[in-house]
């Protein structure tokens, strides 16, 4: 059976937060790290989160039925996507029960974790929340890693859709980059509050789009997509290349320094700890647009080119426009 945007909807509570909102999940997560909430609510808030996802798939899934031409259209789709999501959002409450099983899972996960939050934990999970382990209590910690798990599950659907319809007609390269990096981008900026857009376009200025990435002497790529230098606190691999600095706005070329990775998800997940880590680049998350902080990030210091900011705002329009 074919949906179309003549189906009744649900009466919605306006004041709930939509079932992909990522501010309202990192709202939660904050919470929860701070102790702001019993263990209890935080736990059902996510397991709520969970089964709205789980129900707007299925929507999602319905809606690939044939679809008469009268009602296929980019509006129509738009719209339905944004129902789809506050409808799932109001199924999930009371539910199907998949949010009550998760609930469970989790508190037997908190009660076999009382020794040692963090020793089941996901690497990555532990990498994300650096000083953070000794004030987070078994509970909290499996509500913390359970809100990282769902933050990731959207965002691999988010930032990709938008960019990829907006940069139709563009060189192979260029799509194929943002098909690649634009759910990366997404999960970076959930984590470090950086517009996901800039983000994208730092990765694709630093590295041409993947075309012009720091190369090992044996040819094979660094993965590093940010350009970020190895200091005296990086103790992984080093790679020296020749680069472009500028010096009173007169470019000159220098050997310098620069990390390698063993993949691309390495290299977002050290962007996102050095600016969300780094007092230098304390202000880029709170800045109003997207344009704002790619100035911040130029102000503290990113980069010696004096027009960086400019570049990097010249590519977020680049998606926008197309």
């Amino acid at each position: 059976m074919a949906f179309v945007s003549s189906t009744p909807l649900p009466t919605f509570n306006t004041a709930a937060p939509s079932a992909l909102d990522f501010s309202s999940l990192n709202a939660l997560k904050r919470g929860v790290q701070a102790g702001q909430q019993a263990p209890a609510d935080q736990q059902r808030e996510v397991a709520r989160q969970f089964e709205a996802m789980f129900i707007q798939m299925m929507l999602k899934q319905a809606r690939k039925s044939e679809m008469p031409a009268l009602f296929d259209s980019q509006a129509t789709r738009m719209a339905q996507s944004l129902s789809d999501e506050q409808s799932a959002l109001a199924l999930a409450n009371p539910g199907l029960g998949l949010a009550s099983a998760l609930m469970a899972q989790m508190r037997g996960q908190s009660g076999s974790q009382a020794a040692d939050p963090l020793a089941n934990a996901p690497e990555a999970s532990r990498s994300r929340l650096p000083g953070l382990q000794s004030r987070i209590g078994s509970g909290q910690q499996v509500v913390a890693d359970s809100i990282d798990s769902l933050i990731d599950l959207l965002a691999s659907r988010r930032l990709g859709d938008k960019v990829s319809s907006a940069i139709r007609g563009a060189p192979d390269h260029i799509r194929a980059f943002v098909d690649q990096m634009s759910a990366a981008a997404q999960a970076a900026s959930t984590r470090s509050g950086v517009p996901a857009k800039l983000i994208l376009s730092q990765a694709a200025l630093e590295s041409g789009w993947g075309q012009r990435e720091i190369l090992r002497p044996d040819g094979t790529t660094t993965h590093n997509l940010f350009g970020i230098k190895a200091g005296s606190n990086w103790h992984g691999e080093v790679v020296n290349v020749m680069t472009t600095e500028f010096e009173n706005g007169v470019p000159r070329k220098v050997e310098q320094p620069f990390r390698a990775y063993k993949s691309y998800a390495d290299s977002f997940t050290d962007y996102v700890n050095l600016i969300g880590n780094s007092q230098r680049y304390s202000e880029v998350a709170t800045a109003p647009s997207a344009e704002d902080a790619a100035r911040r990030i130029q102000n503290a210091g990113y980069a010696t080119d004096p027009s960086y900011a400019d570049k990097l705002i010249s590519i977020m329009g680049y998606f926008q426009t197309r």
